[in-house]
């Protein structure tokens, strides 16, 4: 008699249980204080940020407009991560201290924002004090946020290799990007029940934990390994941007003003279509799970992946998400149900965007140059989402507040962003043969203290060593910021890489090989040696992109 086959058992494709395995590594001890980091920047963002502060604002009578004009503050005053260059300098490269001091700002606004809107339902503040003072709270508590964040990357590249960077900080930004689902749809319905109960001092309980939120956040940067002295090149010393670093920032300023001229979606729902507050958080908290889901997805990706091409896509997904919203228009029986389509087509776009810019900027900098361009990059992002959310706010000053003002905002964001990928230089293609680093080394060293031996570099396609960024122990206190060049004991890659298809073309087959001296740069044919003292640029070890 013939045994019946048993049905196979489901499973996951490779690409998912590789992603699922990733992040199991990622769950580790080794990495609680940036599992910590993570969950506590997203309870700060999810509930002291404008999915909360915009509908805030609109209950206490601002109108439309200064509303909109309020949510791109923190954006404007983030531009002073200009100024952390030279708080570096005065502190002597203390970027442990500078960066714990602005996120002790920025991540305990929840406490402000809480007494603010008690003292207004206790009849103490009028209206528009309280409105000032929101304004200031998510002015000052939002761009110290924005800067700490940024300051938090540049620790990351300090005391993890290169490989173990790529592997920790996009899992650490997912986290903060997409938590906030998890918190945002209770916090909706819980608004909406105490807003019929104790009125506006529901906002006041959820301000408060989020104040208790970044009190954790806080405790859990303080126990990230210290950085050392960071090296911040002087005024008139600094390495000038590549090219390739000036028209990457101009692009994502250009985007930055797009996403700026963009409405509210939250101010769209309650003002144009008559939603109540409950449903603005409700668009938060469906933004949020959208977020979740790719900042899962794109920080695996990224790991090994091609972080140029994620950041055309996102452009794709933001610029036709928002042109989606004209189908949301007044007498539209499914208009809501369509707004909160776009809500997680336009989050999902954000996330990946954010993770993509912040990992391209990292690879096409580092060493001192870092820094710097960090600063140059905050401060120009900041810059195109205030000139893109004044110009919004004029044209809902200027026109009757109504479905024809807010889609020409959503027509001018959606063409500005999808014109602006066709102009985002990218790899050849999604290949993930960059060989950031291998999951199994990672696992084996996740057991190891925190002042273990970094992960020795893993070989990538091809048998190319891969080069640590820096050391992994703990540095001390007077170290110097490391340059990102190949420490002594670690060979360079035996290859040359090409950097152009004439090149690739040229170059000889991986046998015919020959060690390079460890004293010396590789150099490829047609490029200029590197000069004393300039870290050699990020080259990915197979010729793929190095973004």
């Amino acid at each position: 008699m013939r045994r019946l086959l048993s049905p196979p058992r489901p499973s996951l494709p490779a690409g998912a249980r590789l992603a699922v395995d990733e992040w199991r590594s990622f769950g580790d001890r080794r990495y609680r204080p940036y599992q910590g980091i993570g969950v506590g920047s997203a309870a700060v963002f999810a509930l002291a940020g404008d999915g909360l502060t915009i509908p805030l604002l609109l209950a206490l009578g601002a109108p439309a407009a200064l509303a909109t004009v309020i949510g791109v503050l923190p954006f404007t005053f983030s531009a002073a991560q200009l100024l952390v260059p030279p708080l570096l300098l005065r502190t002597d490269g203390n970027l442990r201290g500078v960066t714990m001091a602005i996120l002790a700002v920025g991540e305990t606004r929840g406490f402000l924002l809480a007494a603010i809107v008690l003292l207004y339902v206790l009849g103490l503040f009028p209206a528009g004090v309280a409105i000032v003072g929101v304004a200031a709270a998510m002015s000052l508590g939002g761009a110290a946020s924005a800067i700490g964040g940024a300051n938090l990357l540049a620790w990351y590249g300090a005391i993890l290799p290169e490989p173990e960077r790529r592997f920790v900080a996009p899992r650490v930004m997912g986290i903060t990007q997409g938590l906030g689902a998890v918190l945002l749809l209770p916090v909706a319905l819980g608004v909406q029940v105490g807003l019929q109960t104790i009125g506006l001092a529901v906002y006041a309980a959820v301000f408060v934990v989020a104040g208790l939120a970044g009190l954790g956040e806080l405790a859990a940067v303080s126990r990230l390994r210290r950085p050392g002295r960071v090296r911040v090149a002087r005024r008139g010393e600094r390495p000038p941007l590549s090219p390739e670093t000036r028209r990457f920032i101009r692009i994502v300023t250009l985007a930055a003003a797009g996403a700026g001229f963009g409405p509210y979606l939250s101010i769209y729902a309650i003002t144009v279509l008559g939603e109540t507050a409950g449903f603005a958080i409700l668009l938060s908290a469906m933004s949020a799970g959208a977020s979740l889901v790719t900042a899962t997805m794109v920080g695996g990706l990224l790991a090994r992946g091609s972080a140029s091409r994620t950041l055309r896509l996102s452009f794709v997904l933001r610029g036709g998400g928002i042109l989606l919203a004209l189908l949301a228009f007044p007498g539209n029986p499914y208009a809501s149900v369509i707004l909160l389509v776009v809500a997680a087509i336009v989050a999902a776009g954000a996330a990946a965007h954010t993770l993509s810019a912040n990992e391209r900027l990292l690879r096409l900098t580092g060493g001192v140059g870092l820094i710097t361009a960090q600063s140059r990059f905050v401060a120009g992002t900041a810059g195109g989402v205030t000139v893109g959310q004044l110009s919004s706010a004029g044209v809902l000053a200027v026109m009757p507040v109504g479905f024809p003002a807010f889609a020409i905002l959503m027509i001018g964001s959606g063409l500005v962003r999808l014109a602006l990928a066709a102009r985002v230089e990218v790899s050849a293609g999604w290949s993930t043969a960059t060989g950031a680093f291998d999951l199994a080394e990672v696992r084996r060293t996740a057991q190891l203290p925190p002042a273990a031996e970094p992960l020795p570099p893993p070989a990538a396609a091809g048998g190319v060593p891969t080069t640590a960024a820096a050391d992994t122990t703990e540095a001390a206190e007077g170290a110097p910021w490391p340059d990102f060049r190949p420490a002594a004991g670690i060979a360079p890659p035996a290859l040359p890489v090409p950097r152009t298809e004439e090149e690739r073309q040229e170059a000889p087959p991986p046998s015919a090989a020959k060690p390079l001296p460890v004293a010396a740069p590789p150099v490829s044919p047609g490029v200029p040696p590197i000069p004393p003292g300039v870290p050699p640029p990020a080259v990915p070890p197979d010729g793929g992109d190095p973004a």
